[in-house]
């Protein structure tokens, strides 16, 4: 990811500039300003946005590994190793062919690090929870994005390994240095998951009535944790535990109807609306915390650039530039990226073959590059090159990758309610024709194009193929097919073959790699803490003691 000067972390400079300006009369009295937890900090509302937006950074740094490397590069959707149409070497190779064991963690250590960042959440909750400066609405909104955003961890982390320690206070910021009081064994599923739900609820609690995005008018764009988006995690988390048992906390298909409500909730309390034009949403210079963006991720031009140049193609190389475009024409720089590409991952040609030519949102995703026949002048597709979401050509002339990585949209919202109401035993068909209207535009005509409900099976799949379409590269799909099942309380979608892509072999085998589901903690971490065990199933795996 990009450096340069950051907004977010210049903002947490400036208040501990302006703690210094205004001590400055008595430069004895000056605290050092580079400890963490001087006592001139967690004077003023001004520290506490600072903080919230240091906070949100670290998001932003853990943003990738959260969307795309726990969330869609073990989707299946992805062509797994070798080169790309362009001719680069593909990233993630364990990642995508399910690759894991104590020697292959796809580079991820120590719980994806992200125990750092809720030890930061611990230390504002602790401090917000007892300043004296704010009253206590302004308090109940740091709060309330605190809460939500350590309960967003923690899903991330349940999904990922199941049981995971439990801190919740900011140990080592507090002056505890002795590592035997700081080793913290795994606790079970069902006590993170109950921690998540008590997190969850404390964000709705401290939010009160606050359903506003941005309530210091700071222009945020949806870049910042809310109501909404604690309600839309709500949801996502009771529709999970509804359907997926980890370990010790069984599935409980009565979860469906709080997952519902929160749902419900985000559609008719936040004033959201599906904009007319599938890649509007994306545009990264106009479109920013549009009304159909719940929680984006915020990237911007001189700041910090996202990751999707990895999606597109590298001139570089030669080998893009002389295929050719669906006309026929030579493909050169189709997308005007110059040198700033490497396409280091490709989604399969079946992804984009699964699309209809009148569905916008193919051309809206990707722009295919093609192989000619010197003879028949035949027309082959090469290559499948991401166009959603690569930002803008600035007045220099460059590409920059600033597009926001959007962690919730309302079309979610409407396909996890198509996915309650299929459990349900009700009717899928409103949500995914809500969904499907919009990518249609023009060529809208429910009589060819409209979703008619079906038995069990057919609606599941056709709501984890919608989500095919309307989510490439939001980090949905390995979720999808771990929750989502082939017959009402059946296998799941990662374990039979409908759940996979351009393949008759499911995502993984039941049988004999059903562990992992869940990922392995390197050695590394298990030889440095001794509470800490393996992952169940896997070979060096103990039980706690």
């Amino acid at each position: 990811m990009k450096r340069a000067k950051s907004t977010i972390l210049y903002s947490l400079l400036v208040a501990f500039v302006g703690v210094l300006y205004t001590s400055c009369a008595d430069k004895l009295d000056l605290s050092p300003i580079d400890y963490y937890g001087s006592g001139s900090y967690w004077k003023t509302e001004a520290h506490v946005i600072g903080y919230m937006d240091g906070i949100h950074k670290h998001l932003r740094d853990a943003t990738f590994q959260h969307t795309f490397i726990w969330g869609e590069a073990r989707g299946g959707a992805l062509i797994t190793s070798g080169t790309s149409a362009d001719g680069m070497g593909m990233l993630y190779g364990d990642i995508k062919l399910q690759n894991f064991d104590e020697d292959h963690t796809g580079g991820i250590k120590k719980f994806g690090d992200i125990f750092g960042r809720l030890t930061n959440l611990n230390l504002f909750i602790a401090r917000v929870t007892d300043a004296t400066y704010m009253d206590d609405v302004k308090k109940g909104y740091y709060l309330g994005q605190a809460y939500g955003l350590r309960a967003f961890y923690y899903f991330d982390l349940y999904r990922t390994y199941g049981g995971v320690p439990l801190r919740l206070t900011a140990d080592v910021v507090e002056g505890v240095i002795d590592p035997n009081k700081l080793y913290m064994a795994r606790a079970t599923p069902k006590e993170v998951m109950d921690q998540i739900k008590k997190d969850l609820d404390k964000s709705m609690e401290s939010f009160g009535d606050n359903n506003s995005f941005d309530p210091n008018n700071r222009g945020n764009k949806k870049g910042y944790w809310s109501k909404a988006a604690t309600e839309c995690l709500m949801g996502e988390v009771y529709l999970w535990i509804s359907k997926v048992s980890t370990g010790d906390d069984a599935a409980n298909e009565a979860n469906l109807e709080i997952a519902k409500t929160h749902l419900q909730n985000v559609i008719n309390n936040y004033g959201l609306k599906m904009l007319d034009d599938f890649s509007s949403v994306f545009d990264a210079k106009n479109g920013k915390g549009n009304s159909e963006i719940i929680f984006a991720v915020r990237y911007m031009e001189g700041e910090a650039g996202n990751n999707n140049n990895l999606f597109t193609y590298a001139m570089a190389t030669g080998s893009t530039k002389d295929n050719y475009l669906a006309n026929g024409e030579k493909f050169l720089d189709a997308l005007n990226i110059a040198n700033t590409g490497s396409q280091q991952l490709e989604y399969k040609h079946e992804i984009y073959n699964s699309f209809d030519v009148a569905d916008t949102r193919r051309e809206a995703t990707f722009i295919a590059s093609y192989s000619k026949n010197t003879e028949t002048k035949e027309l082959t597709l090469r290559g499948t090159h991401v166009r959603k979401n690569i930002g803008y050509v600035n007045a220099q002339g460059s590409r920059i990758y600033c597009g926001d990585y959007i962690i919730y949209r309302l079309p979610l919202v409407y396909l996890m309610l198509a996915e309650i109401e299929n459990m349900q035993g009700g009717d899928v068909a409103k949500y995914i024709n809500l969904v499907r209207e919009r990518a249609y535009s023009t060529n809208w005509d429910k009589a060819i194009y409209g979703y008619t409900n079906a038995d069990f099976t057919t609606n599941e799949l056709a709501i984890l193929h919608e989500k095919d379409k309307e989510f490439i590269q939001e980090g949905q799909r390995w979720w999808d097919i771990r929750r989502m099942t082939l017959t009402k309380g059946g296998k799941h979608l990662v374990f039979v073959k409908e759940g996979s892509i351009g393949t008759d072999m499911p995502t993984l085998d039941e049988a004999t790699e059903a562990h992992k589901v869940l990922w392995p903690v390197d050695k590394d971490l298990l030889g440095n803490d001794p509470l800490i065990y393996q992952t169940p199933g896997y070979a060096t795996y103990k039980k706690a003691e």
